[in-house]
């Protein structure tokens, strides 16, 4: 055999050992992707119910209440429970049961409860309520108060009332909040006076090395003849609200701010199944430059709450071109997106005419 032969030979073999290592690259970020989403969805399928015995009646009780917990947690609303045909289905909780435990701890005996996917996002859907994926956004907490020295920032080691009851009842809510260290970087980077007057640039610059999807901004006023009030600011990417939010007992406060927050952001991103509004979305990804990078995306798309169908309609040096059906707008699919940090929008400031294809650019 010649030189010749044996060079066009091993041509097909380092191909055929390149495509293997590039499909075993993609089933292994795929199945540590696959991991990871099933985890988060564990955890917001599973409840912890204090019991006062191991009985059945009370197990029976527990159960309700873990699966109440359960079905506010994925839709995103606390209304849910309100919805009849949910309401309905309390009474048959046992029925939505996979496995649970007893555990103890500190002398409190619980009683741990997880649901079957399927069956709960199966009765969501069929009532009518919504459903919020397991992907949720990371959002930095940051507070501002009246102290002895004016207007202070409050970090999680202050020992204010208000600190712990906020990030505990966001967790039960299946949100992460998280709150700054306060460490010399962040008080030269912004003061007290930045969250009390709710100044977003300052705050988001400051936010920038912790890494989350969005902050919260919150003026605490505590004055002796009035409820203690939380005025706050949310901000997540394009998205961005306000609220209030009053309460005589300082930890209630921290407990409902927690619920208003988390009810603000699930009207951005649980896809509501009483929506009968789906549309036809066209979104262009640029700097996907080989076929690992063209699937990933494929299935990150598919895995949005919002998206129904996705078809990749066109790929060019580097451009792929995708036709999605998604629930609800292109602004809903869009908000989803921003919590992806493998893609970054790409939009013109000097256009007059809003585009009708989102432009993202593939980061990794």
């Amino acid at each position: 055999m010649s030189r010749t032969t044996s060079v066009i030979l091993l041509v097909p073999v380092l191909v055929i050992l390149w495509l293997g290592a590039v499909i075993t690259g993609q089933q292994s970020a795929h199945a540590r992707d696959s991991s990871r989403a099933a985890y988060a969805m564990q955890r917001l399928l599973t409840a912890e119910v204090p019991v006062g015995s191991q009985s059945n009646n009370e197990r029976i009780r527990a159960v309700r209440a873990a699966f109440a917990e359960v079905l506010v947690r994925v839709s995103g609303h606390a209304s849910v429970l309100q919805i009849s045909p949910v309401r309905s289905e309390l009474a048959r909780a046992n029925d939505y049961v996979i496995q649970f435990s007893y555990t103890s701890q500190q002398g409190q005996t619980f009683l741990q409860v997880t649901f079957n996917e399927e069956r709960i996002v199966a009765l969501l859907r069929d009532s009518g309520a919504s459903v919020w994926s397991a992907r949720r956004p990371q959002i930095m907490v940051w507070l501002a108060g009246q102290g002895l020295n004016g207007i202070e920032l409050i970090g999680r080691d202050s020992g204010h009332a208000i600190v712990a009851p906020i990030m505990q009842q966001a967790q039960l809510r299946g949100l992460d909040l998280s709150y700054p260290l306060l460490d010399l970087t962040d008080r030269l980077a912004l003061n007290g006076s930045d969250v009390w007057g709710r100044f977003e640039q300052p705050v988001t610059a400051a936010t920038q090395r912790y890494g989350a999807n969005g902050i919260v901004m919150v003026r605490l006023l505590e004055a002796e003849h009035t409820d203690p009030v939380a005025e706050w600011s949310l901000v997540i990417g394009n998205l961005s609200t306000q609220g209030f939010t009053q309460h005589a007992d300082i930890t209630q406060l921290g407990m409902q701010l927690a619920n208003d927050i988390v009810e603000a952001v699930a009207s951005a991103y649980a896809v509501s199944f009483a929506e009968t509004e789906q549309a036809e979305v066209f979104l262009r990804l640029l700097n996907a430059h080989n076929l690992e990078h063209v699937l990933a995306a494929e299935q990150l798309l598919g895995r949005l709450s919002p998206v129904k169908r996705i078809i990749m309609t066109r790929y060019h040096q580097g451009t792929a071109e995708f036709s999605l059906v998604v629930v609800g707008n292109k602004e809903r699919l869009a908000h989803s997106l921003e919590l992806e940090r493998r893609l970054q929008r790409i939009e013109d400031p000097w256009s007059r005419t809003e585009s009708t294809v989102l432009e993202y650019r593939w980061l990794r």
